[in-house]
């Protein structure tokens, strides 16, 4: 295991990091070992709450030993924990914190990641790690970038769940406000007049390019969606240039040079919001005809069947469901009255069984679901069949 810390898709003094994946958490996921701890804690960025934050790890250290211990667990493993911890918690452990804080150990190592959703402290022990907040701070994340496109130049900021928005350097030329300068009848180019709506399209195209291999450049590997906002003159040829494959459709569609930073962030909230929304009534009305033809259920005991016999193709899941509880290499479940080391939240393990076999999942809200139940499958075949061959 890795002794490097990852951080869940946060940003600190304007530098993009990597982006937590689905990839990441189902190997973490798979990682056995009886002394396996985590760690939650609620943290902030501010410098004043420090000696709080030292003080409640300290406590979680020390419950995490007490946990071990009575589990069973011998003096050199718990050791080799305590020293696998401490590995990641230098003097820089404390510095560009966020909402949050997972870390997970083993006497083979520890990873750290920082995540922007307020999670619960909690520290628990079993024979392998608690992932589920990372599953959710990643699954039902409000994060995006927007592109804000005018005549005047190009910005690109970052919308991030819990800390606003910021903004991303574009590295631009100098001179990208001559590309949109056109030729006078004299054939001299005229450099004080600006390409109105009636001017060249290739122009625009030219234009929009640039700025779309800055943006492409600025985002790295990221994901997130990436929202425009442009006139209605600089829309269309920045579509035609793109090459960020989730660009999404809707857009700000309004000049973005008289628009503040705050504006952005409320109008591409707002369009995010508004593209979610869209998503869950599209998924609803597909589960529902699935559901029809024997290929969609929203009973828990069925779908947790259904994700370990890999027939799930797309899960969504109540993001604030707390049910804990097992389930067995056949998909039997069994629900608990409380939480234990041999236990899981119970759409936290679907969710990963899911993600093994190569489906989606979406944390979303319980209104948000078909149903009351706390989670809702589309399979890939119809239940009463068996799987199709490989």
């Amino acid at each position: 295991m890795s002794v490097l810390p990852a951080y869940a898709g946060e940003t600190y003094r304007g530098a993009m990091t990597a982006t937590l994946t689905y990839q990441d958490i189902v190997e973490l996921a798979g990682e056995r070992s009886e002394a396996s701890v985590s760690i939650i804690l609620r943290t902030t960025p501010f410098a004043a709450e420090r000696e709080r934050l030292e003080l409640e790890y300290k406590d979680a250290l020390r419950e995490a030993d007490h946990q071990l211990e009575a589990a069973g667990v011998d003096v050199r493993q718990r050791r080799a924990v305590r020293a696998a911890l401490d590995s990641v918690t230098s003097e820089e452990f404390w510095l560009n914190l966020s909402e949050s804080m997972v870390l997970f150990a083993n006497p083979d190592g520890a990873r750290e990641f920082r995540v922007k959703n307020h999670l619960t402290n909690r520290t628990s022990v079993g024979d392998r790690f608690d992932v589920g907040p990372l599953l959710r701070s990643i699954a039902f994340s409000h994060a995006a970038y927007v592109v804000a496109v005018s005549e005047g130049g190009a910005q690109l900021a970052e919308l991030s769940p819990d800390e606003g928005v910021h903004e991303v350097p574009l590295t631009l030329p100098d001179d990208i406000h001559t590309v949109l300068e056109y030729t006078s009848s004299d054939g001299q180019r005229d450099r004080g007049r600006a390409l109105g709506s009636t001017g060249e399209k290739i122009e625009l195209r030219k234009y929009c390019r640039i700025v779309q291999d800055a943006v492409i450049a600025a985002m790295a590997e990221h994901t997130e969606p990436l929202i425009l906002a442009a006139s209605s003159e600089l829309q269309p040829a920045y579509r035609e240039a793109n090459t960020y494959e989730n660009l999404l459709p809707e857009a700000i569609e309004e000049n973005p040079a008289a628009l503040s930073l705050a504006d952005l962030e409320t109008k591409a909230r707002a369009v995010l919001d508004e593209h979610y929304a869209a998503i869950l009534t599209s998924w609803r009305e597909r589960f529902g005809t699935k559901a029809n033809h024997g290929r969609a259920s929203a009973d828990l005991a069925t779908v947790a069947r259904a994700a370990t016999d890999g027939a799930v193709e797309e899960l969504l899941f109540d993001i604030d469901d707390t049910q804990e509880g097992t389930i067995d290499d056949t998909g039997a479940l069994a629900l608990a009255k409380e939480p234990s080391g041999r236990t899981n939240g119970i759409v936290d393990e679907i969710a990963l069984r899911v993600l093994r076999s190569g489906g989606k999942v979406w944390a979303v809200r319980r209104a948000d679901l078909p149903g009351e139940s706390s989670v809702a499958a589309v399979m890939r075949y119809p239940l009463d069949e068996q799987a199709p061959p490989a």
